[in-house]
């Protein structure tokens, strides 16, 4: 490391911290009609989070820089961009235990977000529309208009699934289905987290690469993220998760992975410098972690497979796929306590398709805009493409192995893994370099 580098890394930590303690907003003072029945005027921040029972809605109280999160009916229409008034008793978020028994701290989860009290079961009344930013309000529009037109054509579950691995929407999955999910290993295709977007613009860039120079295939994977982040309404995770998967293919461009790796730890030292809290985000954390695994753990795996066939890009699929997830595992030991024992066979025979479902979930979205009939033959495929992921899915999630909950992982160990598993990576570098000197 230069003197250049370091002091370029000092001062970013500077700003971190200074952002930190003095611009980040505070917590507000409501402790005095905690749990008492009140009544709020503020603007939807963002797009309302539609369940099967309700929807979450995240309001900015007028002149507070920190936002309330509403619990409200399903049926009331609310936008991204209304005023509205919000009654209902004021709570504070408490933490929960998972079906894997690890508790999840949702305080800080909603924190991160600068949310810090809580409105159940709240009666809304709509103010006035269009209050929000303009081009995130079309953007949200276009997400709306989309997942109906998909809707218009593909009946549940499949249609939950295809919002899931387009927009990143699990609102309509049941507990059931997001358990099968879970405990395969296969969340990641439903999220747009990094660990999600690496690995499906990998895919991706596969595809194109069948019939397009490296170049456009890697352009197109590119533009891939990019819609990925349009039709999510650019939210700050779709941004994260893009900019994480856009250097893997930088490093398929350039050839070079270790100046990746040197734009990879660049891209997390300014994003926590934006927001120093982000280092307890699990989808930051997740998609640093898996975008390193893809970039330096994919190649060495690359040989362990390789009795494995080039056919259908299986080899490099099972190499990467592998590579991810050594690099994700101990964190989701310590995070989640499961440990899917089915996670390599069900992605190897899920991730191949992945691209494909995308591209006919996608093309059935984009042609229901000029005629539902039209998109008819897309939407016949993309529903056999993605009644087939449902069916690997819970076919593993079925069994009686399928799964292990391991309810103590250690902070320790999970440390001693990531100090063991970088020495594994990087001991031949170390070593050239040694030899050099």
């Amino acid at each position: 490391m230069t003197k250049r580098e370091v002091i370029i890394i000092l001062i970013l930590v500077i700003i971190a911290l200074s952002r930190f303690f003095f611009f980040l907003p505070e917590r507000p003072s409501y402790d005095r009609v905690l749990g008492e029945s009140v009544t709020v005027e503020g603007i939807v921040t963002d797009a309302p989070d539609v369940r099967l029972f309700n929807q979450r809605i995240v309001v900015r109280p007028t002149n507070q820089k920190s936002n309330i999160l509403v619990v409200a009916p399903k049926e009331v229409d609310i936008l991204y961009g209304d005023k509205i008034k919000v009654k209902g008793v004021l709570e504070t978020p408490e933490n929960f235990m998972t079906s894997a028994g690890k508790e999840f701290n949702y305080e800080r989860y909603l924190a991160n977000q600068d949310i810090y009290f809580i409105i159940n079961n709240a009666e809304v009344e709509i103010i006035s529309r269009g209050n929000g930013n303009w081009i995130k309000s079309q953007l949200f529009k276009l997400r709306n208009f989309f997942m109906e037109n998909i809707q218009m054509v593909i009946s549940s579950p499949e249609k939950d699934l295809a919002n899931g691995l387009i927009l990143g929407a699990r609102g309509g999955f049941d507990s059931r289905m997001k358990d099968e999910f879970i405990s395969t290993g296969t969340i990641h295709i439903v999220a747009l987290s990094g660990y999600n977007i690496s690995i499906v613009s990998e895919n991706v860039m596969k595809f194109f690469g069948l019939f397009l120079s490296q170049t456009l295939s890697i352009i197109f994977g590119v533009f891939v993220i990019i819609l990925f982040i349009i039709m999510t309404g650019a939210q700050a995770t779709a941004i994260r998760a893009g900019i994480m998967a856009s250097i893997v293919l930088l490093a398929r461009l350039t050839g070079r992975t270790s100046q990746a790796g040197r734009i990879l730890v660049i891209a997390g030292l300014l994003m926590i410098t934006y927001d120093l809290r982000v280092v307890t985000d699990m989808s930051f954390q997740l998609s640093f972690l898996a975008t390193g695994g893809i970039l330096f753990i994919t190649p060495k795996v690359m040989k362990w497979v390789s009795f494995m066939p080039m056919r259908f890009k299986l080899r490099e699929t099972v190499a990467t796929t592998i590579g991810a997830t050594i690099a994700v595992l101990p964190l989701i030991l310590f995070s989640t306590g499961v440990l899917s024992i089915v996670s390599l066979p069900a992605n190897i025979l899920i991730l191949p398709v992945i691209p494909y479902t995308m591209l006919f979930n996608f093309l059935t979205g984009i042609v229901g805009f000029i005629s539902p009939t039209l998109s008819m033959p897309f939407a016949f495929i993309s529903d056999l493409l993605l009644s087939y992921i449902l069916g690997v899915v819970h076919f593993f999630a079925g069994l009686p192995f399928a799964s292990v909950t391991i309810k103590s992982f250690p902070l320790v160990v999970t440390i001693l893994l990531y100090v063991l598993l970088f020495w594994l990576v990087f001991k031949k570098t170390t070593k050239t370099l040694k030899n050099k000197f």
